[in-house]
């Protein structure tokens, strides 16, 4: 597997609603790909400058997308197609985000619940980069059920010397 990653830009808007239509099921939005509300969020994603792709090279095709926001220092949306998962894609493009966010303030992403079978690899491969969930109570986003996890920044000042 040749993968390339790189910042997506507005050309690359197709491929991420192909990843978006292998995705939605999961993510509890099957038209995800037609849905109004996310095109306009990937566009304007695109157009900040704001999501990277995975791109496999040798397949000719994209794997896998994530979108972030570095105002609100959090990742917004991670997408890796079936025939990508567990083999390293969307650590790639989480690792590639973090590398972009400020350690220095809480990094944040809005995930499935527990109690949603479909969504613990997400929440695993969260926590394997070290987001804890920080508010469990749940709470709608779009009319979905979602928490919040997070990187909190470490208190260097507590810290014994």
């Amino acid at each position: 597997m040749n993968m390339n990653y790189r910042n997506a830009n507005p050309d690359d808007l197709a491929m991420w609603l192909d990843v978006a239509r292998d995705v939605g099921g999961i993510m509890r939005v099957p038209d995800m790909d037609t849905n109004q509300s996310f095109l306009e969020y990937a566009k304007r994603k695109l157009e900040q400058e704001n999501a990277i792709i995975a791109y496999d090279k040798e397949a000719d095709e994209c794997a896998g997308f994530i979108g972030f926001s570095i105002h609100n220092n959090s990742i917004t949306w991670l997408g890796v197609k079936e025939k990508y998962r567990n083999r390293g894609v969307g650590s790639e493009l989480i690792k590639s985000v973090l590398s972009l966010l400020d350690h220095n303030k809480r990094i944040t992403v809005n995930t499935y619940p527990q109690d949603y079978l479909p969504g613990r690899p997400a929440r695993s491969l969260y926590s394997k980069h070290g987001f804890v969930e920080t508010v469990s109570v749940q709470f709608a986003v779009d009319g979905l059920e979602m928490v919040e996890f997070s990187i909190i920044p470490q208190d260097h000042s507590r810290m014994k010397t």
